[in-house]
């Protein structure tokens, strides 16, 4: 090796093993290994790979590593592969200047770009060959050829980090083999352990300075982690370790008297990856748990921020004005309550999923509303299967479109303290790779131009599970990791008193009748979701849409009383679609049981009916006599047969009205005057014929 190459890094190559030795152990345990691989790797110059779980920071104890030696964030190009992976980002992008004439490439955007001296790839091995083979030529010779040009390739390092075994994909494809054999340095990074010992190490170094009570609750926490953890099917990473410590002891603080209780640790369940566990996470909480009361008082040096955020309404006060925002609209909403809280408390990326219409971006916006923004200052974009990179970052900057690509990126959430990504699962790799990476490092570069991301707190919400897609997209997965905290968003229970409550929180003046409406159609929606197949519940929209055109519909109609034929209006609601053919029958089961007022009313209302249709026959026959014999006997037949009908719907009116049980005295009052109409009517019928 030539001497010059020797000098490539500011430290001296003889401090390089001890320095990255300190400035690793400062922040990670089982750190020496790697430090020892990482020194080679920079030594004398060859690419190196990492692999193993995700959240054991790989790509940050390269980048600490690297920065220790004295490299700039511009000396380090950082890149995350995947699935949407092509060949044209991993060269820069197409050169715009001259694509009238050939296709080259920006490769000043790229790995290649000449003030780059290491370069990260994060995710290597799920990108596609069409993107491997390519690379593995350039790493083989440490060139590229732009068209006619030839571009070198000036990073002495190239570190790859995946959390995939590469041996197992080293058999079934020659191009991630061929690529393989281009790092010769190559480490497993994984703890030998996960004992409480261990997460009680990795908390002292994250909290060097802690107090008495900082260290009780460390100790405590470790032996909560560890007993968590399954050895088959589930280990908690370092970083959901230091995330559940950030929870728990915040917690703390949001309860005001920087005390930690039993019940800060069971704050743990919002942390990413704590959703593979079932409803009983709590009691296995507890079991970990000493069993006298817990109080452990910590100091302003267990916490990582100070009373000051960096939102607009100070810490102290988040917590009342969450819980009074949201409290005061919406029910069974507490745990959003929690994670909101310490989402806009540390700040921190957080994702709601669940099923729809629970309000979960309609939570996010009232909370962030009562916390002092407004509407334009909140950042809200609609992810889905059409999402494209141009979309993410604002599109192309129409100005430099001639001379290079970049994206206005003013028009993008960038600028923004808070944001909400709607339906983020529904994106296709190719968006979801470059977010990750932004959240990652909190900058995008925007051609050659660096841009920060300011945004404090980004709520992604979802009506998927995104531990099904995690299994299903490693892109997915890599961005999960990117939100530390995560709900399902869903009521608790869907019953009859569930949707009461609902409906008095909309309006909670209602009067008398308004109530009994609230009541009777709560009971009808409780029925319905009895009667459906496991899973489905009307959610809270479809029923407050429900409930407001069944009112509507006894307006429209000029009715003071609501009939059957106004319950009957939730059949349009969006996702009632598949009630069509028995919703009647079922509604009308439920009335019997809690609204037999409406089925009276109804009853009142058909025998009006009835009573209009025995007056258009009268008039038919009337009409009848006026005309010639042939003409008279078809209208004389088709009064008749609207007769026979008249008379077969008024025996199913008094059948019905016979078999209606009632026991309230009032009800049974109006039953008695609704039997005396229904004779009426049928003794009017009974003459006509």
């Amino acid at each position: 090796m030539v001497a010059n190459e020797w000098a490539w890094l500011p430290t001296p190559r003889k401090e390089i093993l001890p320095t990255i030795q300190a400035a690793l152990r400062e922040r990670f345990v089982f750190c020496d290994v790697i430090a020892d691989l990482l020194s080679a790797a920079c030594y004398e110059p060859c690419n190196v790979l990492l692999w193993g779980p995700g959240g054991h920071g790989k790509s940050e104890m390269a980048l600490t590593a690297l920065r220790a030696l004295g490299l700039q964030d511009e000396e380090i190009f950082i890149q995350s592969f995947g699935e949407g992976m092509s060949e044209d980002r991993l060269w820069g992008g197409p050169d715009m200047a001259s694509l009238d004439t050939c296709v080259r490439y920006d490769t000043t955007r790229s790995f290649l770009a000449p003030q780059y001296k290491v370069v990260i790839f994060e995710e290597l091995f799920d990108a596609p060959a069409q993107a491997l083979l390519p690379l593995k030529d350039v790493l083989t010779r440490r060139a590229f050829m732009n068209g006619n040009e030839r571009v070198e390739m000036a990073a002495k390092v190239v570190i790859a980090c995946t959390n995939k075994d590469p041996r197992e994909f080293a058999e079934g494809s020659d191009a991630v083999q061929a690529l393989l054999e281009r790092f010769l340095l190559q480490k497993e990074v994984r703890w030998p352990g996960y004992e409480a010992k261990h997460y009680r190490e990795l908390f002292a170094k994250v909290h060097r300075n802690s107090s008495m009570g900082g260290k009780q609750l460390q100790t405590m926490l470790s032996k909560v982690i560890a007993g968590l953890n399954e050895a088959k099917t589930f280990i908690m990473s370092p970083r959901m370790a230091i995330q559940s410590l950030e929870v728990v002891s915040n917690e703390a603080k949001i309860h005001g008297d920087n005390t930690v209780t039993a019940e800060a640790f069971r704050s743990i369940r919002f942390v990413q990856g704590m959703q593979s566990y079932t409803a009983d996470l709590s009691r296995r909480i507890e079991r970990q748990l000493p069993n006298e009361p817990i109080h452990i008082r910590l100091t302003d040096a267990d916490f990582s921020h100070h009373d000051d955020g960096p939102l607009k309404t100070p810490r102290g006060e988040v917590p009342a004005r969450i819980s009074q925002s949201l409290k005061s609209r919406f029910i069974h909403c507490d745990e959003i309550v929690q994670v909101l809280t310490h989402a806009f408390f540390q700040p921190c990326n957080v994702l709601l999923w669940g099923p729809g219409g629970h309000g979960k971006s309609d939570m996010v916006m009232t909370a962030l509303q009562e916390l002092g923004y407004l509407e334009n200052e909140i950042f809200l974009q609609s992810f889905g299967e059409g999402m494209t990179e141009d979309r993410l970052w604002g599109g192309p900057n129409i100005a430099k479109l001639d001379l290079c690509l970049e994206y206005d990126t003013d028009r993008s959430f960038l600028p923004y303290e808070v944001v909400i990504l709607e339906e983020i699962l529904d994106a296709s790799s190719q968006a979801l790779l470059p977010l990750k990476d932004v959240l990652t490092r909190r900058v995008f570069m925007n051609g050659n131009r660096p841009v920060p991301m300011r945004s404090q707190a980004i709520v992604a919400c979802t009506n998927k599970d995104p531990r099904q897609f995690a299994k299903d997209s490693d892109a997915v997965k890599a961005l999960l990791e990117r939100f530390p905290l995560q709900l399902e968003v869903r009521w608790p229970s869907y019953d009859q008193a569930d949707y009461e409550a609902l409906f008095h929180k909309t309006n909670p003046d209602a009067g008398p009748d308004r109530r009994k409406l609230n009541r009777i159609y709560a009971h009808v929606i409780a029925n319905l979701n009895d009667d459906r197949e496991s899973g489905f519940q009307v959610s809270p929209r479809i029923a407050l849409g429900g409930l407001r055109l069944a009112a509507n519909s006894v307006g429209r109609h000029g009715r003071k009383k609501m009939i059957v034929d106004d319950i009957l209006t939730i059949r349009n609601i969006q996702g009632m679609e598949s009630y069509q053919r028995d919703v009647e029958s079922l509604i009308r089961s439920a009335l019997r049981e809690g609204g037999v007022e409406v089925l009276l009313s109804d009853i009142d209302e058909r025998a009006h009916q009835l009573q209009g249709k025995m007056q258009d026959i009268n008039r038919k026959f009337a009409a009848a006599k006026d005309l010639d014999d042939e003409a008279r006997g078809d209208v004389n037949d088709e009064a008749i047969s609207d007769m026979v009908d008249l008379m077969s719907s008024m025996d199913a009116l008094k059948h019905e009205l016979q078999n209606l049980q009632v026991s309230d005295p009032m009800l049974v009052k109006w039953k008695k005057r609704s039997e005396l109409a229904v004779d009426q009517v049928a003794a009017e019928i009974e003459a006509g014929r």
